[in-house]
């Protein structure tokens, strides 16, 4: 078969079960002919050594005895794209081309999946995956493990974002701590999610498949919505920033976001963007907890407002429901009587949850946090429409009220109620961890590389806030909207301009990364590293630990 397809990413594992995992790749252009080759783990070194045409061939276990072979179903993702601010590779000379007359491309990207199925629990297999004459390196995999698994290493990440340092940091995860049974992400997973480069082949060297390329392919994940996984409306001669700047909720316009890219690449069995799974004898639930993202400007006098933010609507937009940006709205409720809640209390109460051995909940925004963007609350923008005598609409502002924070309202109670272990959140940039009276532990362990900082109660730095006109008080310039204080890190922590031992990091020469270990001898145990920046050849460090449990 002729080499007429590239494969953009190594394949990935997603959905594991007691007996089986899909396997995933993107390619170029739909191939012709895609399938799955499953051998015995001892034949690994024979399946490398097959051509693309031996691959495909019908008679495979003669060539390789014990080895199967697993159709596809191919899928286009129909929004990827690349625009003028895309850092593409250089042998993309047609879409260079077009780029030059075009403000965005369209640009041809397939899913291609496999499931994997019939494996014996416990058993590992090695894999590869062809399309056309396009293969993959052999990888590993296996089904979901056992309920009382005796050892489990699960990565805990988020916020990647093209960030330069995150390939060295997750090289280093995998030297150090690996191999990994399993991915917990917490979202935001590129910056522009329709830029199909910052997923697979960005020049810059940070694309997100390339960057988890030593984990991914034997390395179950289990994604959450961020922000950055919600594109907005495209409006002629626009990029696909400005695209990603207008998102507006669907009840103002049918196609006001989309998640496509991320539903596409990540498919939940429920079909929904939050669900509930048992790996390993932990039960991990995935919620959906993002807002769109937008600038603090506040301006205090309707005539000087000159663009939208979260708390304003420009001045010249106050005519056109579709030109308007309604603050930092909420992607999916998660208030009382909304269909999240309902399940989430449902699966808090269910058979599963109460037999697991562990709890996690994986969010991208979590209820407690000292990072920037644990500001405004976490609550649907309240509008506020100004007038003049006339009745007329001069200004729009947008208020956030502290007594209307969903996670802190509706949600925390519920997981501390019910005795969830741990909560992973993400957002902030940054690595800050509590623990709250009833012992739920909260954990924030985002690409750090990258940071927007910490706000710590009693530190140098103060979050911006709006001008009194709107509810100032209930914006904290510092600490956490939850009032819990920030553990400092027990083992190594970083150190202020005074010596004194800080509860966070958040320094941009340093990353993080997470590491949830559970042994049936040792229990449960959460380790934090750090990696350097300057020295990306060091080993991760350890810095922090705590149990579980």
């Amino acid at each position: 078969m002729s080499d007429d397809v590239g494969m953009l990413c190594e394949p990935y594992l997603l959905l594991p079960d007691e007996t089986g995992v899909e396997v995933a790749w993107v390619t170029d252009r739909r191939p012709r002919a895609s399938r799955l080759v499953l051998a015995p783990i001892e034949r690994a070194e024979r399946l490398a050594r097959l051509t693309p045409d031996e691959l495909h061939r019908a008679d495979l276990g003669a060539l390789l005895p014990g080895a199967s072979a697993v159709e596809t179903v191919c899928t286009r993702l129909p929004a990827m794209a690349e625009d003028r601010d895309s850092a593409l590779p250089t042998e993309l000379i047609e879409l260079r081309r077009a780029l030059e007359t075009e403000v965005i491309v369209s640009r041809e990207v397939w899913r291609v999946s496999a499931d994997a199925t019939g494996l014996v629990p416990g058993q590992d297999y090695a894999y590869r995956v062809v399309s056309d004459g396009a293969t993959s390196a052999v990888a590993r995999l296996t089904a979901a493990p056992p309920p009382d698994a005796p050892l489990l290493r699960i990565l805990l990440t988020s916020d990647h974002q093209l960030g330069a340092p995150v390939p060295a940091a997750m090289q280093q995860a995998s030297a150090v701590v690996g191999p990994f049974d399993a991915v917990f992400y917490a979202g935001d997973f590129v910056n522009v999610p329709d830029r199909a480069s910052e997923w697979f082949d960005d020049a810059r060297g940070s694309a997100f498949f390339p960057a988890m390329r030593s984990i991914l392919p034997s390395t179950p994940i289990f994604p959450v919505v961020g922000n950055h996984e919600v594109q907005g409306r495209r409006a002629a001669g626009a990029g696909l920033t400005a695209s990603f700047d207008n998102a507006l909720p669907l009840a103002v316009s049918a196609d006001g976001h989309s998640l496509s890219n991320y539903e596409g690449l990540f498919p939940s069995a429920s079909g929904q963007r939050y669900y509930a799974v048992t790996f390993g004898g932990v039960r991990v639930i995935a919620l959906s907890a993002a807002r769109v993202w937008r600038s603090g400007r506040a301006d205090g006098r309707p005539e000087a407002r000159n663009v939208s933010s979260r708390y304003q609507e420009s001045r010249d937009v106050l005519d056109d429901p579709l030109a308007q940006r309604y603050g930092s709205h909420i992607v999916d409720d998660l208030s009382v009587g909304s269909t999240q809640h309902t399940w989430l209390r449902r699966e808090l109460q269910s058979p599963e949850f109460a037999e697991a051995r562990l709890r996690v909940v994986v969010m991208h925004e979590s209820p407690h946090s000292i990072g920037v963007n644990a500001m405004p609350h976490f609550a649907h923008p309240v509008r506020l429409e100004e007038r003049d005598a006339t009745g007329r609409v001069t200004g729009v502002r947008y208020d956030y009220p502290s007594s209307e924070n969903i996670l802190l309202r509706d949600v925390a109670p519920l997981l501390e109620a019910a005795g969830v272990d741990l909560v992973v959140g993400g957002h902030s940039h940054l690595w800050s961890r509590f623990t709250s009276p009833a012992g739920v532990h909260y954990l924030e362990t985002s690409h750090a590389g990258s940071t927007h900082g910490a706000f710590e109660s009693g530190g140098g730095r103060h979050r911006a806030r709006p001008p009194r006109l709107w509810n100032s008080h209930d914006a904290l310039a510092q600490g956490d909207p939850g009032g819990l204080a920030p553990v400092v890190p027990n083992i190594r922590p970083q150190l202020g301009p005074e010596g004194q031992p800080l509860p966070y990091v958040a320094d941009p020469k340093l990353s993080v990364f997470s590491v949830l270990t559970v042994s049936a001898d040792a229990g449960a145990l959460v380790e934090s590293y750090v990696v350097d920046s300057r020295t990306q050849e060091a080993p991760a460090q350890l810095f922090d630990a705590f149990p579980l449990g």
